[in-house]
């Protein structure tokens, strides 16, 4: 393996694994692919990864999902693909250089059953959450509510906040921790009403939830960021180009 190829996410490797199996003819036309629990067992890696891999060859246009057949493969050919450009993390999602976050409370806690659905692990995992709210520096607006769970022994994190830098960022310095992937998830909800006055907007007014969550060596959950943002204070902008890019840059699809 080439040092480029080592630099990429374990989920390229693999996708990079079965689109030369494919081409090769490895993997005919037609052919079931491996179960995605073979496939961990097969090239020891996690579920979310074989699934992150599979996502990406069928983006390609190579294998497809087949109700009650499983994965089949479909083209030796890759159709074209249009991917953004993102050199680090930071460029997910910028919020503004003006603005800071303000830690409101913090503490332990074990996952209940609805949270650990949220953050992607098993019911009963220990996290250390913080509450804070991003505001503008120099008029204190609020721009976002935030929930940021951190793996307990990076806890004494939350002392550094509010300083420029993100909590993936001073994680990374403080601990030696490494992003390797970030997965973002967002969807429309309702601001609730125990942060409504804080985000001065009315309760039950539409916002835009986004989920983070940032994977370290292993696949591990390291890091969860919870935000809520007013519609009315949210534009997000992107540019697609085509193809893959390089190992030195983040992509999505």
């Amino acid at each position: 393996m080439s040092k480029a190829e080592a630099r990429q996410p374990r989920y390229r490797q693999l996708a990079d694994e079965l689109i030369g199996l494919i081409r090769a003819g490895k993997l005919k036309v037609g052919q079931t692919m491996p179960g995605e629990h073979e496939l961990v067992a097969r090239h020891q890696v996690s579920r979310h990864t074989v699934r992150e891999a599979l996502r990406l060859v069928t983006e390609l246009g190579l294998i497809e999902r087949r109700q009650g057949v499983g994965t089949v493969v479909r083209s030796k050919g890759s159709s074209e693909t249009y991917v953004q450009s993102i050199r680090s993390p930071s460029e997910l999602l910028q919020y503004p250089s003006d603005s800071r976050l303000k830690v409101l409370t913090s503490g332990m806690l074990r996952a209940d059953r609805k949270l650990a659905q949220v953050l992607g692990c098993t019911t009963g995992t220990e996290w250390f959450r913080f509450r804070a709210l991003r505001r503008f520096k120099s008029t204190q607006a609020p721009i976002c509510w935030t929930d940021v769970y951190v793996v307990p022994e990076y806890r004494e994190v939350v002392k550094l906040i509010g300083k420029q830098k993100r909590v993936y960022e001073l994680i990374e310095a403080r601990f030696g921790e490494r992003v390797e992937q970030v997965a973002v998830d967002l969807r429309a909800e309702l601001v609730p009403l125990e942060m409504a006055k804080d985000l001065q907007c009315e309760p039950g007014s539409p916002a835009l939830k986004i989920v983070r969550h940032y994977l370290g060596s292993g696949n591990r959950n390291f890091e969860v960021s919870v935000s809520w943002h007013p519609a009315e204070r949210y534009t997000y902008s992107l540019l697609l180009k085509r193809g893959w890019q390089s190992a030195d840059t983040w992509s999505e699809a």
